[in-house]
């Protein structure tokens, strides 16, 4: 079967495995951030990142992704979690369904995801799934869960923990033997990077 999951950037440990999809196009609630979208640079930058995130998305429509992402999971000796949408966004119900069984059938596998969209779709079963964490990336005074250090403060005095590998000069990687807070922990905010 092919490989659709793929390795992360220079951040993240060789354990963690990621799923993408168009930016932009798959997000239903980019109002905010598409301007400042991370993903677009990448995407626009480089065809074969662009070519992959499109075939993703349309698996991702058609419904034919599960059984290519359970296999390569399944297959795979070092993955220990999955960093679903480096790119993208919960798009539609089905989508979100369609997720909820690939992480029942790799309950070994640590799942994690951030999301602008918890207002607009049903993602309580997803949520609880117990290997997965989903993070919503608008806090509660509906603002983004990013931004400059008075951002972070604020973000840090309603308890939210900062992401170790956003803070400068700090060399922590995501994973493996490094840090799990996105895997782990609800409310996670950023330094711009």
């Amino acid at each position: 079967m092919q490989k659709i999951l793929s390795l992360g950037n220079g951040k993240l440990d060789r354990s963690i495995l990621g799923w993408s999809i168009t930016p932009i196009k798959s997000c239903l609630n980019c109002s905010q951030c598409k301007s400042d979208c991370y993903a677009v640079r990448p995407y626009n930058r480089w065809p074969v990142v662009k070519t992959a995130w499109d075939r993703n998305f349309e698996l991702a429509k058609q419904g034919t992704f599960i059984e290519p992402i359970i296999d390569q999971i399944q297959r795979s000796k070092k993955v220990q979690a999955v960093r679903v949408h480096v790119a993208g966004d919960f798009f539609n119900q089905d989508y979100v369904d369609n997720w909820t069984r690939i992480i029942k059938s790799c309950p070994k596998t640590r799942f994690y995801a951030y999301t602008k969209v918890s207002h607009l779709i049903d993602l309580i079963e997803l949520k609880n799934q117990s290997n997965m964490n989903l993070i919503n990336s608008i806090a509660p005074d509906g603002k983004p869960n990013y931004g400059e250090q008075d951002r972070i403060n604020y973000l840090e005095s309603i308890g939210y923990a900062v992401c170790p590998a956003t803070i400068k000069g700090n060399d922590t990687h995501c994973g493996g033997t490094g840090c799990t807070v996105c895997q782990t922990t609800e409310k996670v905010c950023f330094h711009i990077h």
